[in-house]
């Protein structure tokens, strides 16, 4: 198969100039880069474990990695908060991130599918989500799944207005709010791969369920 050189010069340099606009939303938010690359983690097995095609699954990975790249857009105010519930404005400005995202990622003519993933990883499976309030079936699979793992790495890791919850509890919250949040199916087959992959780890080492690095392939 041959390579266009300007082709992919200029794939080249959409990927750089993401690079430079990730980088600086790290700055702004450095709990941003960690989280984002485990939701990936988590995202890119569940669609592993689910059987999906290889080309849909590495667009699983990167809508994950992806996610939350509208942030960037966000005032220092969002980032400085430190009180759990947002003010209406805040949360206004917050729930704008998966359009900006998407809008971004459209500018660098990034694949449909992951454009919709990220656009659509806060949709709940009640159509109380945002921002387009989409209902189960309406929600891009990819989302669903970015949307269950967002969650889980949310309530495990130290977040400026919570402390963490151990992975049980996560786990119990996550079946708690599935059916009108998150889809049930997902939330079981990510329960049961948590569990093997707990069953198989050494008992000194229960970090793994929040760092990447403690997570075999």
């Amino acid at each position: 198969m041959k390579i266009n050189p300007k082709r992919f010069n200029t794939a080249a340099s959409q990927i750089s100039k993401l690079a430079v606009i990730a980088t600086a939303l790290k700055i702004k938010d450095p709990y941003t880069q960690g989280h984002a690359r485990r939701v990936a983690i988590y995202a890119g097995r569940l669609a592993k474990r689910l059987g999906l095609p290889r080309a849909e699954v590495e667009n699983i990975h990167l809508g994950g990695l992806l996610h939350d790249i509208g942030k960037i857009a966000l005032s220092d105010r969002v980032f400085n908060n430190t009180n759990r519930q947002l003010s209406e404005e805040l949360l206004a400005e917050v729930q704008r991130h998966p359009q900006m995202g998407a809008a971004l990622l459209k500018n660098f003519n990034f694949p449909a599918p992951i454009i919709d993933y990220v656009l659509c990883h806060h949709e709940k499976m009640d159509g109380s989500g945002y921002p387009l309030g989409l209902k189960s079936h309406q929600i891009p699979l990819g989302a669903k799944i970015i949307r269950v793992t967002d969650c889980f790495d949310a309530i495990t890791t130290d977040r400026p207005y919570q402390p963490r919850k151990s992975s049980n509890e996560a786990l119990a919250i996550l079946r708690q709010i599935s059916g009108t949040d998150l889809s049930p199916e997902l939330v079981e087959v990510f329960v049961e791969h948590l569990k093997e992959k707990a069953q198989t780890q050494i008992m000194a080492r229960p970090i793994w369920l929040y760092s990447p690095a403690g997570i075999t392939h």
